[in-house]
C-alpha cells in the first residue's frame, strides 16, 4: 500500500491542490455576494493620497529582509556576483516567488539556474534547500507567540480556535534544526550555527516585516480592533496558505482573513480594500519592479544579441502611447472646460477621461488642455529641448487633477504618462522644433473646431443669444453653469495663445538649417575630379543650398543640391560626384536632415538611388519617364529615318544650319538670345528649381546650340548641360522666335545628336514625360493608380501624351524616374511641397556677365 500511495503522490498533490482551489473559490463567491462596489470605490475616493503610498513602500520594505536569503546563498557558495545584479535578481525571484508560491519550490531551480553556474551542481543544490527549510523559522516563531497569546486567554474564541494551527507552525523550525544538525552533509547538512541564527533572523525580519505591512493598511483605513488578535488571525491564515500551496496563498488567505476579521466586527467593504490594498502592495506592486528588473537584465544581453532593435522598438512604441496619451489628455480636459454637461450624462466618457466633469476652475483647464496638445505635437516631433517643459507641464496637471477633483483615474493615466515619458527620453534628439505641412494642418484642425465649440457654446449660452436657454429647450450638455464661467475660458483660450507662442518660439530655438549657400569652388572640384550628372549644372542656378559630403579624409566627394519648404528639404535629382560615396553621402544628409527636424524627398531620382533610400524607411512612386538617345546608334540612313532626314535636308535647303557656340559669348549674341527668350515667354514668369532660366551668368556656363538662317541671325537656341562625364548630355533652356519656321526644334535636336556623336557622347537625355507608364497596372499603387487617370485624362491641361508622342519619335530607352520620401510623410503634402517649389516664379534682375 505504501509503495501504491508513493507511486501516486504527485496525483494526490494535485487532487489536494484542486480540491482546496474548489473549496476557495466557492467560499470566495459567496464573500463576493456581500461586497458592494460602490462602497469601496468609496472607500478608495475618500483616502488621503498620502495613504497608499505608505502602504506600497511598507510593501516594498517587507521585500528587503528577503535579500539576505541570496546573500547568505552566494557566501557559502562561494559566489560572488555584483551587488546590483544580486539584488535585481534576489528581488526578483523573491516577489515571483511570494506570486507563485507552490510552498516556496519554485526558488530551488530558478536560484540554481542563476547562481550555480560553473558550481558544484549537488552542494548548490544542497545549500538551496537548507535556505529554502529555514524560509519558514519566523513564521514558526510568529506561531510560537501567537501560540503563548492563545493558550493565556488573551485571543478570542474564534482565534483561539487555531491553537493546533498555532502548534504545527511552532514545531515547524525545532524540526527543521534538529533535521539539519544531525545531518552533517547532504540537502539536509553542511550549514553551520552561525548561518543558521543568521537564517533565523532573516526570516523573522521578513515575516515581521509581512506582519506590519497587513497591520499598518488596516490601522490606516480606521480599524480599530486588537493587533494582537489580527496578528494572530494572520499568522493562522498564513500557515494555512503555505499548506495548501495554492500560488500566493491566493484565495485560502483571504477567506481565512474575510472569516476572521468579520467575526471580529469590521465590515466587509473594509475587509476587501483591507486584503486588495495588501495585496496590491506586497505582491503586485514588488513583482511589477521585479518583471523591470528581469527585462533590464534579461533584455539587456537579448537587445545587445540583436543590435539594438528590441530596445529601439519599445522605446518607439512607448514614445507613440506617450504623445498620443498626451493628444487625448488635452482634448479631453479642454472638452471637459467647453462642454461639462456631457461628460456628465455619458459615464463611460468621464471614466475614461483623467479629468473631472464638475467645473472647478475653467482658466486652468483650458489652458492645460491647449498645453497638452502644443507639446504632444513637440513629442511627437522628438525634440530634445520638449522634455523639460513636458515633464513640468506633466507635473502642474497632476497636481490640478489632485487639487480639482481627486481622482484614481487621472492620477494612474498621468503617472503612467509621466513615467513613458521619463522612460522614453532617449527618442528625443531633434535639435530644434520644424513644424511640417501634415502638423500644420492636423494639430490647427484641431484647436480650430476646440476654440470653435468653445465660441459656439458661448454664443450659444450669451444673455443675449437668441438661443438662449431661457427662451427655449435646448441640449443639456451645451449648458454651462453661467456666462461669466465661459468668459474665464474665453480669456483662457487667450491666454494660451500666448503662451503656445512662447512656448513653440523656446521649442523651435535658434532655428538651424542644413547644408549651406552654394560654394561654386567646391562643386566645380567635385564634378571635374568625379564627374556629374545630367541635374549637376542647376545647382549654378543659385536657388538652391547645397550639402556638401566629405569622406573620411576630409575630401569634398559627394553633393546634393536641395530647396526647403517648411519641413520638406526637396533634394533635385540624383546626389553628383564619386558614384561609391553616394550611399554614404545619402545616410549622412538623411541624419542631418532628421536630426534637425527637416523631411528630405528626392524629386527624379533614379531606381538605384530609391532602392538605397528605402532602406532608411523611405516610400517611393513612380512620376515618369525619361527618354534617352543612344547616340553612337543613331544615323539618318535607312528608310526607318526617311522623316527625319526629310527634316534635316529642308532646313538645310532653306539655308539653316546648326552652330555650337562656346563660352564666354559676346554681349550682341546674349542680347539676341534674350530677345528670344522674352518672345517666348511672352510675358509668362521664368521657373526654376528642376529647370534653367535665361540668366546670363548661368546659360554662360556651358556651350549653346543655336540655329541660324541664312542672314546669320538666331531663330532658336537651346543650353547645353554638360553631366561632366562623356556618358551622357542633356539640354536645358529651349527657346524659339516667331521667325522660326515649324519643325525648328526637331532640326535642332537632330542635328545635335549628330554632332555630340562626333565629339564621343554616348547618351542624349531628352528630359522627362512626366505621368509616363504611371500606374498601368492593377496592383500599382493607389496614388500611381490617380496618376494615370491624370494621364489619361489631363490632355486639356497639360499635353502628357503629346509630350510622350514627340519624344517617343527618337528615344531608344525610357528610364524611370521616382519621387523618394519619408514614410512619416503625406504624399499629398510632398506633392504640395513640389508643386510650390518646382512652380515659384524666379525674380530676375538687369543681370549681366
Amino acid at each position: 500500500m505504501i509503495k501504491w500511495f508513493k507511486e501516486r503522490i504527485k496525483y494526490f498533490k494535485y487532487i489536494f491542490i484542486m480540491a482546496a482551489v474548489v473549496l476557495v473559490m466557492t467560499e470566495l463567491f459567496t464573500i463576493s455576494k456581500h461586497l458592494s462596489g460602490q462602497q469601496l470605490r468609496q472607500i478608495f475616493s475618500d483616502m488621503p493620497l498620502w495613504q497608499p503610498f505608505v502602504i506600497i513602500l511598507l510593501g516594498l520594505l517587507a521585500i528587503l529582509p528577503m535579500i539576505g536569503y541570496d546573500l547568505v546563498l552566494n557566501r557559502l557558495i562561494d559566489n560572488q556576483p555584483k551587488k546590483r545584479f544580486l539584488f535585481e535578481t534576489s528581488w526578483l525571484i523573491n516577489t515571483i516567488n511570494n506570486l507563485i508560491g507552490f510552498g516556496g519550490i519554485f526558488t530551488i531551480g530558478f536560484r540554481s539556474s542563476i547562481y550555480g553556474k560553473g558550481k558544484d551542481n549537488k552542494k548548490v543544490l544542497s545549500t538551496i534547500s537548507q535556505i529554502f527549510l529555514f524560509s519558514g523559522a519566523g513564521l514558526s516563531i510568529f506561531s510560537l507567540i501567537s501560540l503563548i497569546l492563545s493558550l493565556n486567554g488573551q485571543l478570542n474564541h474564534f482565534v483561539s480556535q487555531y491553537w493546533i494551527w498555532f502548534l504545527g507552525g511552532t514545531c515547524y523550525f525545532p524540526i527543521v534544526l534538529i533535521a539539519t544538525s544531525v545531518k552533517k552533509d547532504g540537502f539536509l547538512g553542511g550549514v553551520d550555527l552561525k548561518n543558521k541564527l543568521l537564517l533565523l533572523v532573516i526570516s523573522t525580519l521578513e515575516w515581521l516585516g509581512v506582519l506590519l505591512s497587513f497591520c499598518v493598511t488596516g490601522v490606516l483605513l480606521g480599524v480599530k480592533v486588537s493587533s494582537l488578535e489580527i496578528s494572530a488571525l494572520f499568522v493562522a491564515a498564513m500557515i494555512i496558505g503555505v499548506v495548501s500551496m495554492i500560488p500566493g496563498a491566493l484565495g485560502s488567505f483571504d477567506v481565512m482573513m474575510f472569516l476572521g476579521l468579520s467575526h471580529l466586527g469590521i465590515d466587509s467593504e473594509i475587509i476587501g480594500a483591507w486584503i486588495l490594498l495588501f495585496r496590491v502592495a506586497y505582491y503586485f506592486v514588488p513583482f511589477i519592479i521585479g518583471v523591470i528588473f528581469a527585462v533590464k537584465n534579461l533584455g539587456g544581453s537579448f537587445n545587445a544579441k540583436y543590435h539594438d532593435v528590441p530596445r529601439h522598438l519599445i522605446d518607439e512604441i512607448g514614445h507613440k502611447i506617450a504623445y498620443y496619451l498626451l493628444y487625448l489628455s488635452g482634448i479631453l480636459l479642454v472638452l471637459s472646460a467647453t462642454v461639462p454637461e456631457f461628460f456628465s450624462s455619458l459615464k463611460w466618457l468621464s471614466k475614461i477621461s483623467p479629468w473631472s466633469e464638475h467645473i472647478v476652475a475653467e482658466f486652468p483647464k483650458v489652458v492645460l488642455g491647449f498645453l497638452l496638445i502644443a507639446m504632444g505635437r513637440a513629442l511627437a516631433n522628438k525634440v530634445e529641448r520638449a522634455f523639460l517643459p513636458t515633464l513640468i507641464l506633466e507635473i502642474i496637471v497632476l497636481i490640478y487633477i489632485i487639487w480639482d477633483d481627486f481622482s484614481w483615474y487621472g492620477i494612474l493615466f498621468y503617472l503612467l504618462v509621466l513615467l513613458l515619458t521619463v522612460v522614453t527620453k532617449s527618442q528625443l534628439y531633434r535639435k530644434q522644433l520644424v513644424f511640417s505641412l501634415e502638423s500644420l494642418v492636423r494639430d490647427g484642425f484641431m484647436y480650430f473646431v476646440l476654440i470653435t465649440i468653445y465660441l459656439g457654446i458661448g454664443v450659444y449660452n450669451s444673455p443675449i443669444s437668441i438661443f438662449h436657454p431661457h427662451k427655449k429647450m435646448v441640449h443639456e450638455f451645451l449648458l454651462f453653469p453661467s456666462f461669466r464661467v465661459w468668459l474665464t475660458g474665453f480669456i483662457a483660450i487667450v491666454a494660451v495663445i500666448a503662451l503656445d507662442y512662447a512656448l513653440i518660439h523656446y521649442l523651435k530655438g535658434t532655428k538651424e538649417t542644413v547644408g549651406e549657400k552654394a560654394d561654386y569652388a567646391r562643386i566645380a572640384k567635385v564634378l571635374t575630379t568625379y564627374g556629374g550628372n545630367t541635374e549637376s549644372q542647376l545647382v549654378y542656378l543659385g536657388d538652391k543650398d547645397m550639402f556638401m559630403y566629405q569622406n573620411q579624409a576630409g575630401e569634398d566627394t559627394v553633393f546634393l543640391q536641395f530647396e526647403a519648404y517648411h519641413d520638406k528639404v526637396v533634394v533635385m535629382g540624383e546626389p553628383s560626384g564619386k558614384r561609391i560615396d553616394f550611399k554614404d553621402a545619402l545616410a549622412c544628409f538623411v541624419k542631418t536632415c532628421d536630426l534637425y527636424g527637416y523631411s528630405p524627398v528626392f524629386y527624379e531620382v533614379m531606381e538605384q538611388e530609391t532602392l538605397a533610400l528605402h532602406e532608411y524607411g523611405y516610400n517611393f512612386i513612380k512620376v515618369g519617364e525619361e527618354a534617352h538617345v543612344h547616340l553612337a546608334d543613331f544615323t539618318l540612313e535607312g528608310k526607318k529615318h526617311k522623316n527625319h532626314r526629310a527634316i534635316v535636308n529642308r532646313f538645310e535647303r532653306d539655308g539653316y544650319r546648326l552652330e555650337m557656340l562656346e563660352t564666354p559669348f559676346s554681349k550682341e549674341v546674349l542680347a539676341e538670345m534674350r530677345l528670344i527668350s522674352d518672345e517666348w515667354l511672352n510675358g509668362r514668369k521664368e521657373m526654376g528649381f528642376s529647370l534653367g532660366y535665361f540668366d546670363e551668368a548661368y546659360i554662360s556656363r556651358a556651350p549653346i546650340a543655336v540655329v541660324k538662317n541664312n542672314d546669320e541671325k538666331i531663330v532658336a537656341f537651346a543650353t547645353i548641360m554638360h553631366s561632366y562625364t562623356q556618358e551622357v548630355v542633356t539640354i536645358d533652356l529651349m527657346r524659339y522666335s516667331s521667325e522660326a519656321p515649324s519643325g525648328v526644334m526637331d532640326f535642332l535636336f537632330l542635328s545635335l545628336f549628330a554632332h555630340l556623336r562626333e565629339a564621343g557622347f554616348a547618351e542624349f537625355d531628352l528630359g522627362m514625360a512626366p505621368l509616363s507608364n504611371v500606374g498601368i497596372y492593377q496592383q500599382s499603387n493607389t496614388y500611381e493608380r490617380v496618376a494615370n487617370l491624370i494621364y489619361q485624362f489631363g490632355n486639356k491641361i497639360y499635353s502628357f501624351q503629346g509630350l510622350r508622342s514627340y519624344k517617343d519619335k527618337y528615344a531608344d530607352a525610357w528610364i524611370p524616374r521616382y519621387i523618394a520620401y519619408p514614410k512619416t510623410n503625406y504624399i499629398l503634402f510632398v506633392i504640395l511641397a513640389l508643386l510650390m517649389i518646382n512652380n515659384k516664379p524666379v525674380e530676375l534682375e538687369n543681370d549681366s556677365l
